[in-house]
């Protein structure tokens, strides 16, 4: 029964988001556009609006929010573990193991995630995933960078602490427990500039594809993209249980899991010089299988 919905679904869901990462790729390739200035406009204004806009209109109680954030900490904590374990047993050399390490725990959670997860299961569901899109994203610019930089602590915090989206999270939860809300125009502003987050950062996810340079090591590219999308999603679903998550909250966390690798782990592998290509080589393989496996997942949370 399953398989059967994967055609739909690969249709009918997925295909609107493939052909706005397309579009940028197409806009990469042919017109040369580099993503850093349309990333930074995410980055700075249309990821914090979603995010404030998101979690004030959401009906998430604080128990369901406890229980989803304790999920969404685990899953990458869990990922780590593994890799980690899985890296020594093959002894890899350390650069690997991180390579490995931080394809397998940070996703693309947020221009592939959110749009995947809205398309797929509405807007209850994109205010839980917009919620593990920040935690994903906290732990890859506090953990991710010690990881790269071997045990330096200077960089990661500092990253944490200019997260725009993080203080967006601050201020909508200020507006929920006060009772307290900006003006009507400065609300509806705010909301316009979030209807625009999700195709933009889509749009930058293809531009970033466009400009990645890929290594001869598809053994190891293929274990990363096999962990990242197979194992990970797996053991997601026994963390999920293990939390209570029910509804869209589990419907969300469990895709968000599912996502590939999160381009971001390119930057930080560049900076620190942890095999770039390879990573690189890991986020595509994972990018371009995804729509086949998060098919088959999207079409067994619905049943």
């Amino acid at each position: 029964m399953i398989l059967r919905l994967v055609p739909e679904i690969l249709f009918h869901d997925l295909t609107p988001i493939l052909l706005v990462i397309a579009a940028g790729w197409l806009a990469g390739r042919w017109l040369n556009i580099p993503p850093r200035p349309l990333a930074r406009v995410s980055f700075y204004i249309l990821n914090p609006s979603l995010v404030y806009i998101s979690l004030t209109r959401s009906d998430i109680s604080g128990e369901e929010l406890a229980r989803f954030l304790g999920f969404a900490l685990s899953v990458p904590l869990a990922a780590g573990a593994f890799s980690l374990l899985l890296s020594l047993a093959m002894r890899l050399s350390r650069s690997e193991r991180t390579a490995l390490m931080l394809t397998a725990m940070f996703v693309n959670a947020g221009s592939y995630g959110l749009g995947v997860v809205q398309r797929a299961f509405g807007e209850a569901a994109l205010a839980r995933a917009v919620l593990y899109f920040m935690t994903n994203n906290i732990l890859l610019n506090t953990l991710g960078v010690l990881m790269t930089v071997h045990g330096s602590n200077r960089v990661g915090w500092k990253s944490f602490f200019i997260l725009p989206s993080f203080y967006a999270a601050l201020l909508a939860a200020l507006v929920r427990l006060s009772g307290w809300a900006p003006p009507e125009p400065i609300e509806a502003g705010i909301a316009l500039l979030s209807r625009s987050a999700i195709p933009v950062l889509l749009m930058v996810l293809g531009l970033e594809m466009a400009h990645i340079q890929l290594e001869d090591r598809w053994l190891f590219m293929g274990l990363g993209t096999f962990t990242r999308l197979v194992v990970i999603p797996l053991m997601a679903t026994l963390i999920a249980q293990a939390w209570g998550l029910e509804g869209p909250g589990r419907q969300a966390g469990l895709l968000e899991s599912a996502m590939p690798a999160a381009i971001s782990n390119v930057v930080m592998a560049v900076e620190f010089g942890v095999y770039p290509r390879t990573i690189a080589g890991i986020i595509f393989l994972s990018t371009l299988l995804s729509p086949l496996t998060l098919s088959l997942w999207i079409a067994w949370l619905r049943g």
